[in-house]
């Protein structure tokens, strides 16, 4: 997968998992700006941006406040605190740029503004350095006036440049160069002002509740992906082949898992051992064959039928209902519910009370074959499962 389209499948939810295509709160907190500003007037001016933002040359840490001071605004706004309502050219009234909350509030005390640190590492230095533009990553802001989370840059234009092609003057496209990592080296992705999550806009990743049992699609294709967010023992916690999660399947899944079963649409395997866990309901809902469960009477009492009528299920012709014919077509699903015992009375060798019927499941000619003979040369103890060791077809010829 290239990794550009790797890197932004996975923070893309940060970017534009939102309808409004607003940045994500979990890299971009929510800000609290209570100011009256223009940018498109000042820029009307003809003034650079590092003539306010004098300190983003030098930033190497996006905590950095890189908002102009009180003192920066006084080269132009002649601000006396001591006469707050003070008319002048430019303005310089405290109410001409603060937005009080009442007419009657202090205008010498300016209302704070929130300006939380992104979840993010970003050096401006080095893109200054590069002699990036800032309209490059902020936008033009000449039509803007107040400046907000929206002039932000969004993931997809930072891979313009952090793209890991081959070319060494490129800007490295590792996750952790911007996302903050955890001690294990994974991505840190929750934060008091939310969760980073992928968006599914490229991989159809999207984690939603669906997720859970589509996942694969999208893990076979690239494990390191991911890896970038999960370690094993977060893939164990499901695939573990002991414990279900709750959320895996839908309500009243019960009811309706023999169409998934018989389809093998799932690989049940995956999470159930069949010969516990799904053996052990089906005994105790009364599904399941007597020579598998041995009951005091032959069969249990609330024995209920799971099969076709025994005329169409055990006796020829072999049709689509035939039980052999489905043996073939999805053994698994057969040892879910028996074991070898309700095989064996019919195929094989033995004689006694369990045994009767002596029917070979085998091919015909198969004592002569390549097939037998490879079988038994691997393991000829798998043999001995349903051949009597007098019986005279134990022995490849």
């Amino acid at each position: 997968m290239n990794p550009s389209r790797l890197a932004l499948a996975l923070v893309l939810g940060a970017t534009v998992a939102h309808a409004d295509n607003s940045p994500s709160e979990a890299v971009f907190p929510e800000q609290k700006l209570p100011l009256k500003f223009s940018h498109k007037q000042h820029l009307g001016f003809k003034l650079q941006c590092d003539f306010c933002h004098e300190t983003a040359e030098s930033s190497v840490s996006s905590s950095d406040r890189l908002i102009p001071t009180e003192e920066s605004c006084e080269t132009c706004h002649k601000i006396d605190r001591a006469q707050p309502q003070k008319q002048s050219r430019p303005a310089a009234r405290c109410d001409a740029c603060h937005a009080y909350s009442s007419p009657t509030a202090d205008l010498a005390k300016p209302p704070p503004a929130l300006i939380p640190a992104p979840n993010l590492k970003f050096n401006h230095k080095v893109h200054v350095d590069r002699k990036i533009a800032c309209q490059r990553c902020h936008g033009e802001m000449k039509d803007i006036d107040l400046a907000t989370r929206a002039q932000l840059p969004r993931m997809a234009l930072c891979l313009g440049c952090h793209n890991a092609t081959a070319r060494k003057d490129r800007a490295p496209a590792k996750c952790t160069t911007c996302h903050l990592p955890r001690p294990d080296g994974t991505l840190e992705t929750t934060f008091a002002s939310g969760r980073l999550m992928p968006s599914g806009a490229i991989l159809g990743d999207a984690h939603t509740l669906k997720f859970a049992t589509e996942h694969a699609a999208v893990a076979s294709q690239n494990e390191k992906y991911c890896r970038s967010c999960h370690r094993q023992d977060f893939c164990l916690a499901c695939h573990n082949g002991v414990v279900k999660p709750m959320s895996f399947h839908g309500n009243d899944y019960v009811s309706i898992h023999p169409i998934d079963a018989r389809k093998a649409t799932l690989d049940c395997n995956g999470c159930h051992r069949r010969q516990t866990f799904c053996l052990g309901c089906h005994e105790r809902a009364g599904i399941t064959d007597g020579a598998t469960v041995a009951a005091p009477n032959g069969l249990p009492e609330n024995q209920k039928r799971f099969h076709p009528p025994t005329e169409k299920w055990v006796n020829p012709p072999r049709t689509p209902e035939h039980h052999s014919w489905q043996a073939e077509r999805n053994l698994r699903q057969c040892i879910s519910c028996h074991r070898e015992n309700t095989c064996l009375q019919c195929h094989s060798t033995f004689t006694g009370k369990d045994h009767t019927f002596n029917i070979s499941p085998h091919p015909a000619l198969f004592t002569n074959s390549r097939q037998c003979q490879a079988l038994a040369a691997r393991n000829s103890r798998v043999c001995l499962k349903c051949h009597a060791t007098d019986d005279p077809h134990l022995t490849c010829r």
